[in-house]
Parts: C-alpha cells; structure tokens; sequence
C-alpha cells in the first residue's frame, strides 16, 4: 500500500504514470514506484498556482492506501553504492540534464528575442539614438556578458551529454567513481544554466528599458519561468555537491529532479 502526498509534480495533470519516490515500511529503503493517476486512492490536485512554468501541468499528488504490485516497484533509490549500480545511478544526471536543456532554452529564447528588439528599437539610456544603433556601450556590453554566460553554460552541457552517453556504453562495467566525475559535470552544467538563464531573463528586461513592463510584449515570461523553475531545482544544492567533490572526493548523491 502507497500511503503520502507529494506537494508538487511536474506533468501530474497529463501524465499517463507517476513515477513516485517512497519508502519501504519495514526498512525504510527508497524506491521508485509507478503508479497510474487513476487508480483507487490517487487523487490529483492541480492548484499549485505558480506564476511561471505555467504549462507545466504541475500538481500535487495524495496516495491513501493505493495498492502496489512488486512490479510496480522499479527499484531501489538508496544513495548507497552497495544497492545502487553506477548505470541505474546514471538516471540522477540524465534528470540534471533535463533541467539544463529547458534552461538554456530560456536563456536563448529570451536573448533572441530581446536581441530582434533592440534592433529596430532604441536605447533605453539615450532614445535619440537611432533604432538599431550599435553605439550604446551598455547594450553592447550586457549583450556580450550574457552570451559569454550563455554559451559558456552550453558548453558545460554538451561535456556533461558526452559524459552521459560514455557511462552509458560502459554498461555494466561503469565504476562509482566514473559515475560521480558524470554526476559532477551535471552538477556544473546545470549550476552554470541556472545562473546564465536567471542573468539573462533580468538583465533583459534592463536592455529594453521600461517598455519591458508592457505585458503586451510578454518579456516577463521568460524571467517568470526561468525564477519558478530555479526555485524548484536551485543551483546551491548543486554547487555544494561540486565543491565537495572538489575538496573532499565526496560522490554526490543520488537525486531525482523535481
């Protein structure tokens, strides 16, 4: 029997499974557990009324009693290397680097965007300048610091890809600590994402100056995504699991994205 709530889960108002994190009564073991939304004892709530990410289809979830077949039991989530393999812990980055393709996606939608704008628009700090001008320092300053932060962030995903995808054809052979250097470079990528696209989707709004508080031209979309999704996945937990990777050699732990 599954028994809890789970107060926020992405994609709960569409999904056809929910895959659960829960532990066993008797040992206390965490486990994933697949469980269809429409079985008895599942009830969905979708009043998370977040601000950003609003087609998410996010909600929360309460379980009272719900039946668990042993197959419905995908398997053990213990940080401990004795229970989980390197290969089904490579599932923690594989999530990381979920979460740093939709940031980024943020961060060129809005670059992009605001790059169109300030092309046939002008200066927020001196409007006689004509549209398109490229003497204003400042934008052109703000631009080139957001595109450093920007593709530095894509980089560091694309080594962290290459990284999943060597674990994944080592197979079995994988070693805990090849796993961890894996987890780590995640950890970097998603840490550098999160801080690129919370950068770029504020400093936007500075680049266009105060027609950016017109809700007509939606540029606060991409800072209200980019923020709900940063609260729900911050970077500090991130950045702590590199740095003690770094100074202590410590394998950072197994964690699901939100």
């Amino acid at each position: 029997m599954l028994d809890g709530r789970q107060s926020y889960a992405t994609g709960v108002l569409v999904a056809d499974h929910l895959a659960v994190r829960a532990e066993l009564a008797d040992t206390g073991e965490p486990v994933a557990v697949a469980v269809r939304p429409g079985r008895h004892g599942v009830r969905i709530d979708g009043d998370t009324d977040t601000f950003g990410q609003r087609l998410a289809a996010g909600g929360s979830v309460e379980f009272d009693a719900v039946p668990v077949a042993a197959g419905d039991v995908l398997g053990s989530l213990s940080a401990d290397e004795d229970v989980l393999s390197p290969r089904a812990a490579l599932a923690s980055p594989v999530g990381r680097l979920l979460s740093v393709q939709l940031l980024l996606g943020i961060t060129d939608g809005v670059l992009a965007e605001t790059r169109e704008y300030s092309r046939v628009g002008h200066s927020p700090w001196h409007p006689a300048w004509p549209a398109g001008s490229p003497q204003d320092p400042h934008v052109l300053t703000v631009y080139g610091e957001l595109t450093v932060l920007a593709r530095s962030a894509s980089a560091l995903a694309g080594q962290a890809l290459d990284a999943v995808h060597g674990g994944l054809a080592r197979g079995e052979d994988l070693t805990y600590d090849e796993y961890a250097e894996i987890s780590v470079l995640a950890a970097m990528a998603e840490a550098a994402a999160s801080r690129a696209a919370q950068e770029s989707t504020a400093r936007a709004l500075d680049i266009i100056g105060t027609r950016a508080a017109s809700a007509r031209l939606g540029f606060d979309r991409f800072w209200r995504n980019a923020r709900t999704h940063t609260l729900y996945e911050p970077a500090t937990h991130r950045l702590r699991d590199v740095g003690d990777y770094f100074l202590n050699g410590a394998h950072p732990p197994f964690v699901l994205p939100v």
